[in-house]
């Protein structure tokens, strides 16, 4: 006996830990039909925290499909951990999120902004936030978005970012997660550069991900010039809404990659970012009249090298096309209705 316990009692606890640890890693890298069996015999094994059984449930719905198995865990999950909360430094953001999380799902609005503001207060605005992991930073950006705080959550994205930065994830899927929502909100305020960069570091960090959307993905490529990738991301997108805008755009990038780079300013001189959408579009208008008659003089067939008049008047066009998609996030409607589709597909 060894504190009470046979020395195959320690054998089978320490067996089912290893399969939780397992699984919980490989939970976090989103192969939940690979982590549920694990999950599954580290609880059948008498293992019941509430973390682990949040788990379960969560991948029973993804790897099952079944919602009313997750929600049945998830009232177990729940109990144990409020238990857990209860008690002496047992209020984690981690086990304060996932309350959070089954609150909002089982409806309980008022739950779910009490258990939030808790953890915010606890944490974030607690005696040594900065002692704070990148996985809780990223939590609490969650936790914001639960209370409608979208500034609050942009700082703390952003900040879980800065503290992966320092200290690696022992789970990469938090970092990648943290890349990916601070990425959009790049993306959605035109800071491109810096959404790419966002996008291709959450790519690298889980490969094969689909949470990346190809579509945003490519728009930011070929707003930093990068149009071979912009080209092949925009290839990937099967979206209902926007698959046919894709390959407007793939082919406004491959025109791009001809005359690459483009200019940011206008033949007047004028930044492309400082027009107004009126202005912008009047522009293109001229630019597709003067590119279609340079065509025409030169009688161009697809596969024709471009001559020098050609290529200056396709630089213009397509650089100021590139800066109607970075504002619209589409070019069909504009190509069709102004007649200019040919100049884009051909």
């Amino acid at each position: 006996m060894l504190g009470g316990l046979s020395l195959a009692d320690c054998s089978r606890q320490s067996a089912a830990q290893r399969n939780a640890d397992q699984g919980r890693e490989l939970y976090g890298q989103g192969k939940y039909a690979e982590a549920l069996p694990l999950l599954q015999k580290a609880r059948d094994a008498g293992l019941a925290e509430g973390t682990l059984l949040y788990e379960i449930g969560y991948c029973r719905e993804v790897v099952e499909g079944k919602p009313d198995a997750r929600r049945e865990i998830w009232r177990e999950a729940e109990a144990a951990l409020a238990k857990e909360v209860a008690a002496p430094e047992g209020a984690t953001v981690e086990r304060l999120y996932e309350l959070t999380v089954i609150a909002s799902d089982r409806g309980d609005f008022d739950a779910m902004t009490r258990l939030a503001r808790q953890a915010v207060d606890r944490h974030e605005k607690g005696p040594d936030p900065n002692a704070l992991a990148g996985e809780d930073w990223f939590r609490l950006g969650r936790l914001h978005d639960f209370l409608s705080e979208a500034s609050e959550a942009e700082a703390a994205y952003r900040r879980g970012v800065s503290a992966f930065a320092k200290v690696p994830a022992s789970n990469p899927s938090y970092h990648a997660l943290a890349l990916l929502k601070v990425a959009e909100l790049d993306f959605g305020a035109g800071r491109y550069e810096a959404a790419a960069a966002g996008y291709d570091g959450c790519m690298k960090l889980l490969p094969g991900t689909r949470q990346v959307d190809p579509y945003r993905h490519a728009i930011a490529l070929t707003s930093v010039g990068r149009f071979e990738e912009a080209i092949a991301r925009f290839g990937e997108d099967r979206s209902e809404e926007t698959a046919t805008d894709a390959q407007y755009a793939a082919d406004l990038a491959r025109k791009a990659k001809e005359v690459a780079p483009l200019d940011d300013k206008d033949l007047d001189g004028a930044p492309l970012t400082s027009l107004t959408d009126d202005a912008l579009l009047a522009r293109i208008k001229d630019a597709a009249a003067t590119l279609r008659a340079a065509r025409t003089k030169y009688s161009m067939k697809a596969g024709d090298p471009l001559p020098p008049e050609v290529a200056l008047r396709q630089k213009r066009f397509v650089s100021l096309l590139r800066q109607e998609l970075e504002r619209r996030k589409a070019l069909q409607e504009l190509c069709l209705r102004e007649g200019i589709a040919d100049l884009v597909r051909r």
